[in-house]
C-alpha cells in the first residue's frame, strides 16, 4: 500500500562513519520532481491522496513538521480507475 511518506519523502537518521554522530536528514520523495506521473490515484489511501493534493494546490509539502517548497514548474499527470 502507498503511504504518504512514499510520495512526499521522509526523515531518516544518518550516521557519520568517522565520528559516529547521528543527524536527521530529509529524503525527498517523487513529488519533488518537476513532472509527477501518478497511476490510479483513487486506489491510494485518503492520507496519500491528501498529500498529493497538498502538493498540487499549495506547491509545497509538509513532512516531519516542516514545509518544503516544490520546484517550478510542477506538473502532475494522474489517472483514476
Amino acid at each position: 500500500d502507498l503511504m504518504p511518506a512514499d510520495i512526499t519523502g521522509t526523515s531518516v537518521v544518518m550516521e557519520d562513519p568517522a565520528s559516529g554522530q547521528r543527524t536527521i536528514a530529509f529524503r525527498k520523495g517523487p513529488v519533488f520532481g518537476q513532472l509527477l506521473l501518478a497511476d490510479e490515484i483513487n486506489r491510494a489511501s485518503p492520507k496519500s491522496q491528501a498529500a498529493l493534493l497538498e502538493a498540487m494546490q499549495e506547491r509545497s509539502v509538509t513532512a516531519g513538521g516542516e514545509t518544503h517548497r516544490l520546484q517550478t514548474p510542477f506538473f502532475v499527470m494522474a489517472t483514476q480507475n
